[in-house]
């Protein structure tokens, strides 16, 4: 299947280059209003009988705003469009479940996206005692691209027709790579220089196993 979309929206809000959010009185002074244009599409192949089945999807999307007003103050970027905090250009995901035989399946997850857009601090220097920091303009970078694979390994109990409560046990890799996708990048300036620092959560595999109990006669699932 396919599907295609384009949306496009007028007087979205945007905060203007190095608004004081939370120290303004006044934080009516630091919107400013632009235009969001947004644009997919999505491809997306399904197998549901076998032994072997899933899916695999993916999208190309882009999500852009421009604000340009009639005065230098009232622009962001100079009035060029930038990708919004949530741009994700590519997207894959794959979803797999092979069933070994009665008891026992395995099941695995692919997930890939493009980075999302953030703005970095390009420079710093100092003024009457007081670092000032120079930025890009606003989502000029990205963050690494985000990957990740997980597996799982289902085992059942007692296939008994006649009973009503039987158990099975669940193993779970989550990220089976321990690749360290990168939630957010901050910078500390140290003697002089911006240094990044990338913060990871789960930045490891992490193993679980659980037993589950499921209720209700077998025969009529």
């Amino acid at each position: 299947s396919a599907e295609v979309y384009l949306k496009k929206i007028h007087n979205i809000a945007e905060y203007k280059q190095s608004a004081d959010i939370i120290g303004s009185q006044h934080i009516e002074q630091d919107i400013l209003h632009g235009k969001l244009d947004a644009y997919g599409i999505e491809f997306m192949l399904e197998k549901e009988t076998g032994k072997l089945n899933g899916w695999i999807s993916y999208t190309f999307s882009r999500s852009e705003i421009t604000v340009d007003g009639a005065f230098p103050w009232q622009r962001i970027n100079g009035g060029e469009s930038y990708p919004t905090n949530y741009d994700k250009p590519h997207a894959l995901n794959l979803v797999m479940n092979y069933r070994v035989n009665r008891r026992l399946s395995l099941s695995g997850n692919v997930v890939y996206t493009t980075g999302r857009p953030v703005t970095y601090p390009v420079s710093s220097y100092y003024l009457r005692g007081q670092e000032i920091v120079n930025y890009s303009q606003r989502n000029t970078y990205r963050l690494p691209d985000y990957f990740r694979i997980d597996l799982s390994l289902n085992l059942e109990g007692n296939l008994k027709a006649r009973k009503n409560i039987h158990s099975y046990w669940m193993v779970n890799i989550y990220n089976l790579t321990g690749r360290k996708n990168a939630y957010s990048v901050y910078f500390r300036s140290e003697e002089g220089q911006l240094n990044s620092y990338r913060l990871a959560i789960f930045g490891t595999a992490i193993v679980s196993l659980s037993w589950n109990f499921k209720f209700g006669n077998y025969a009529s699932q």
